[in-house]
């Protein structure tokens, strides 16, 4: 079992503008690129009718990433398909055009293990 369970709803990434699959892209490394590695990621592709699946599949080469497709439930609906899915003691969350400085999962769980706080 993971330490951790990341998800990032990903929808019609390629579509919105020419800067969205970087976007993405840039999402998926900064949580792969985490100090702390125990984790797996989890992206939800919310019933894309482009080309985000296949950017996607990009990441699957890493043993922690696994790609979910799904019919297209909203954001909520992806979101709660990470939750459902996940394996981890933890579960975070990322949007698709979001980045994560390379330390934030080891200070949040640091924090939680060492306080009475079970959300950060």
């Amino acid at each position: 079992m993971p330490k951790v369970s990341v998800s990032i709803p990903c929808y019609n990434v390629c579509t919105y503008n020419e800067q969205g699959a970087e976007w993405l892209r840039t999402a998926i490394e900064s949580v792969l690129t985490q100090t702390h590695t125990d984790i797996e990621l989890l992206l939800v592709n919310d019933g894309s009718t482009d080309d985000t699946v296949c950017l996607l599949r990009e990441f699957t080469d890493d043993d922690r990433v696994e790609v979910i497709t799904q019919d297209n439930r909203g954001y909520p609906g992806a979101r709660n398909t990470g939750i459902e899915e996940g394996d981890g003691e933890y579960y975070a969350f990322i949007g698709q055009d979001d980045v994560w400085e390379p330390q934030l999962l080891e200070r949040q769980l640091a924090y939680l293990e060492s306080s009475e706080d079970n959300v950060v």
